[in-house]
C-alpha cells in the first residue's frame, strides 16, 4: 500500500482521477477487451490522508455520488466505495484488474518506477492474476509503439501520461501513440490535463492539427474544467484545473455512458470548494474532426477570464 510521501507519485485520488476513472471503469466494463494496455501505470493501490485535493476528488465524489444520476451504480463508485473506509485507494492498475479480471488475456503495463511496478505485481499476486500481468519499465511511447503491431484488435489503449505533446527519443507523443492504435481498430482512451486556458487552446489545436484527415472512428474528446480557470495564471493547485479525455473506436454505450457521466460531474461538483476557491465545473466537447468546439465556451471563447472564479474570504 503507497502512501503519498513514500513514492514520488502523489497525483492519486484527486479530481482529475475521479474524471479519469470513472470513465475507464465503463469503457472497462462495456467493451471487455481481450487485451489492456497502459502507458503511465503509476501503483496498483494507495493509503489515503485526506488532503485537501482528495477531500476534493474521491471523498467529495464518493459523499454526493447517490444524488446524481446513475453515479452510484458507476463501477469506479462501487470499486473505491469498498475500500475507502479503510483509507485505501485503487489505482488504474487495480481497477483494471478488478473490473477485467481472468477474462483479459494479458495485461500490460508500463512505468519507469520499479517501486510503482512492483506495487502492481503486488497487487496482481494478491488477486491470483500474476500469470495475465506484464510490467514494463520503459518509456513507454516507444514501448507500446514497438507492442501495438503484435496486439489484437481486441485491445484497449489507456494512454494517461503528463504531458501528450513531449516528443519521445523517437521523435513520437503520446498522440501518436493514439493515432496509431486507433488507426489499427483498437479502443483507445487518452487522458490529458492543463492548468490555463492558454494550455487548454494550445493542447487543442495540437490534438485538432495532428488528427485532421485521420480515419479513426467514434473519435470524441470531452474536457471538464473549473470555472476559476484563467488564460495564463494560475489561482490554485487541485492537481489540474482543466482535464479532457480522448477517444475512438469505442462502442454507442461506452460513448453515451461517458457523456452522462460528464454532465453529473458537472451537477456533483456545483457547490463545493477547494482551499476557499469555488470548485464548480464546466464541461467542452471538442469536434475533433472539423476543429469547432461544440460548448458555447469554445477554445477561442475561453482565452477570457471567467465571470466566475472568486476567491471565499
Amino acid at each position: 500500500m503507497v502512501t503519498e510521501n513514500k513514492y514520488t507519485y502523489n497525483h492519486f485520488a484527486k479530481p482529475a482521477d475521479v474524471w479519469k476513472y470513472l470513465a475507464l471503469c465503463e469503457v472497462m466494463r462495456n467493451e471487455q477487451p481481450k487485451v489492456y494496455v497502459e502507458t503511465n501505470s503509476a501503483c496498483a493501490d494507495y493509503h489515503l490522508n485526506h488532503t485537501p485535493e482528495q477531500e476534493y476528488g474521491i471523498y467529495n465524489f464518493i459523499e454526493k455520488a447517490k444524488i446524481y444520476e446513475g453515479l452510484s451504480e458507476s463501477v469506479y463508485y462501487q470499486l473505491e466505495s469498498s475500500v475507502i473506509q479503510e483509507n485505501k485507494y485503487l489505482g488504474s492498475p487495480a481497477l483494471a484488474m478488478r473490473v477485467l479480471g481472468d477474462t483479459v488475456d494479458k495485461f500490460h503495463f508500463f512505468d519507469i518506477e520499479t517501486a510503482a511496478l512492483s506495487n502492481v505485481i503486488a497487487f496482481a499476486n494478491r488477486n491470483q492474476l500474476a500469470d495475465k500481468v506484464e510490467v514494463i519499465k520503459q518509456d513507454s511511447i516507444i514501448g507500446v509503439l514497438d507492442l501495438l503491431p503484435k496486439l489484437p484488435k481486441s485491445t484497449l489503449v489507456h494512454i494517461d501520461p503528463y504531458n501528450i505533446d513531449k516528443p519521445s527519443t523517437n521523435g513520437k507523443d503520446y498522440l501518436d501513440v493514439f493515432t496509431e492504435a486507433s488507426e489499427r481498430g483498437m479502443k483507445c482512451v487518452l487522458w490529458y490535463g492543463f492548468n490555463t486556458l492558454e494550455e487548454k487552446k494550445h493542447l487543442g489545436d495540437f490534438m485538432m492539427d495532428k488528427l485532421s484527415g485521420k480515419t479513426i472512428d467514434n473519435l470524441s474528446c470531452i474536457e471538464l474544467i473549473m470555472d476559476i480557470i484563467q488564460k495564463n495564471t494560475i489561482l490554485c493547485n487541485p492537481g489540474i484545473l482543466g482535464n479532457g479525455l480522448l477517444t475512438s473506436n469505442l462502442s454507442n454505450t461506452s460513448a453515451s455512458t461517458i457523456e452522462k457521466y460528464s454532465k453529473s460531474l458537472i451537477d456533483l461538483y456545483q457547490n463545493t470548494y477547494y482551499n476557499g476557491f469555488k470548485g464548480s465545473i464546466y464541461r467542452d466537447i471538442l469536434d475533433i474532426k472539423s476543429a469547432k468546439p461544440t460548448n458555447k465556451k469554445s477554445i477561442s471563447n475561453n482565452l477570457r477570464r471567467p465571470k466566475r472564479g472568486f476567491k471565499m474570504r
